[in-house]
């Protein structure tokens, strides 16, 4: 079917340097003073409960301390920064992107600090992802699967796929693409399961995650069931389950056997919302309409049929796919599922940083609970990227990417969209 064709990158194909120094010659570095973020109520990521009237030291972008008044010492030089009636939150991390710069200020001004890339052009996304690494840039953390593996004809063109035919190529892709440091695997719609057996046997041996888009019967035909038994460590969009005839019983077995292998699912809940109102004119009158450039239309338009080929058929389709992806989300997460949150912008309307709230938003109406929805795009997040141990979570150790919300998403999930205030290894990247 064309709306499973999700070209989603075919329209992104588009140093450092220093002299050396002697070292006793290089006159140090005056040192920041410490922050303290004070009198907040802090929601740390962990799934503990909040601490009312809290402080936050940061020193050089690290947490050095946390916890509530009075059992913190704030540093005598430190710069405060009076957080009552503020909510301090993690930063959060949107799992499922295809990143490109002018993407940088949308994510951040939402309080997204943290992405994972999964699946560009290699060259010009490691490139991206040094960039993001160094010490204050002004743009997301981004961590990546590199180019996609897929078969022939890949589903998003050559410049962005490692196309394999044989399990033998299929290792030999992957290894190249490990070799190249991505922090993990991505395999598109086309890969079948011997090929499939291929790529998770290499990455096992170097403990790198799998992270699978499953093809329908167009394509690869891989169920879900098939690809947890090879060892794969993420589904992306629920895919592998047809969500068209599945029925209730099929999705309580299918639930049981990711959460006895502790596979992580990606939902892309408002992926599937937004294909289900394509046709709604409200969504032309979306603000973030003027932040995205024009080139991003013409993808939308010549890949999604946005203003020429889709139909309400179409768009009921998906609503009877997210319809049942919601219940599955639901059954996964009583049953103690791993669920991250991930957007996959920019598909159609799925604009950076403002997709991730209402996919938390989605996910709350699914079944989560606002804290499990937080901890999505938190400290489940990081777990899955293998940086629970730096980030994702506000505890003495883990950078300090921290926002300041005007309202509780505890009390309601909406209010993650009040941001005011944004940092970043300790760094101000944002503020209302």
């Amino acid at each position: 079917m064309k709306f499973i064709k999700i070209a989603l990158i075919s329209m992104l194909v588009f140093s450092y340097c220093g002299c050396a120094t002697e070292p006793e010659k290089v006159a140090p570095r005056p040192s920041a003073p410490p922050l303290a973020i004070k009198g907040g109520l802090l929601i740390d990521g962990t799934g503990k409960a909040p601490i009312p009237n809290s402080v936050v030291v940061i020193e050089g972008g690290t947490i050095k301390a946390v916890g509530a008044a009075g059992n913190v010492t704030i540093p005598p030089r430190a710069h405060i920064i009076e957080a009552d009636n503020r909510i301090v939150l993690p930063g959060l991390i949107d799992m499922h992107v295809h990143y490109r710069d002018w993407m940088d200020p949308l994510f951040l001004s939402h309080g997204v600090t943290t992405v994972r890339d999964v699946g560009n052009n290699l060259e010009y996304i490691l490139q991206a992802k040094k960039r993001s690494h160094i010490e204050g840039a002004r743009k997301p953390r981004i961590y990546t699967s590199g180019a996609f593996l897929d078969g022939s004809p890949p589903v998003f063109g050559e410049d962005l796929s490692f196309v394999v035919t044989t399990p033998q190529e299929a290792k030999a892709a992957a290894s190249k693409l490990l070799a190249s440091n991505v922090d993990c695997l991505k395999t598109q719609q086309k890969i079948t399961l011997p090929l499939l057996q291929a790529i998770t046997e290499v990455a096992q041996r170097e403990h790198v995650p799998v992270v699978v888009h499953l093809g329908d019967s167009k394509m690869g035909n891989i169920k879900a069931s098939d690809a947890i038994l090879l060892g794969v460590k993420n589904i992306e969009h629920g895919s592998g389950i047809n969500f068209i005839t599945v029925s209730q019983s099929e999705l309580e077995a299918i639930s049981d056997m990711i959460v006895a292998h502790s596979i992580y699912v990606t939902p892309t809940l408002f992926m599937e919302e937004q294909f289900s109102r394509l046709l709604d004119p409200e969504l032309k009158k979306d603000p973030l309409l003027k932040q995205t450039p024009p080139y991003v239309f013409k993808f939308w338009e010549t890949t999604f049929g946005v203003n020429t080929w889709w139909t309400e058929r179409n768009s009921s389709l998906h609503r009877a796919i997210l319809k049942k992806r919601m219940q599955f989300v639901g059954i996964l997460i009583k049953k103690g599922g791993l669920i991250v949150a991930g957007t996959d912008t920019p598909v159609p309307y799925v604009f950076p940083g403002e997709s991730l709230h209402r996919e938390l938003e989605l996910l709350v109406s699914a079944g989560l609970t606002p804290m499990q929805a937080v901890m999505a795009a938190t400290k489940t997040a990081a777990e899955l990227l293998g940086h629970a141990d730096r980030f994702g979570t506000l505890e003495a150790g883990r950078s300090a990417d921290i926002q300041l919300l005007g309202a509780n998403p505890l009390e309601n999930i909406s209010n993650v969209r009040s941001v005011e205030m944004v940092f970043r290894d300790g760094k101000m990247m944002w503020k209302k």
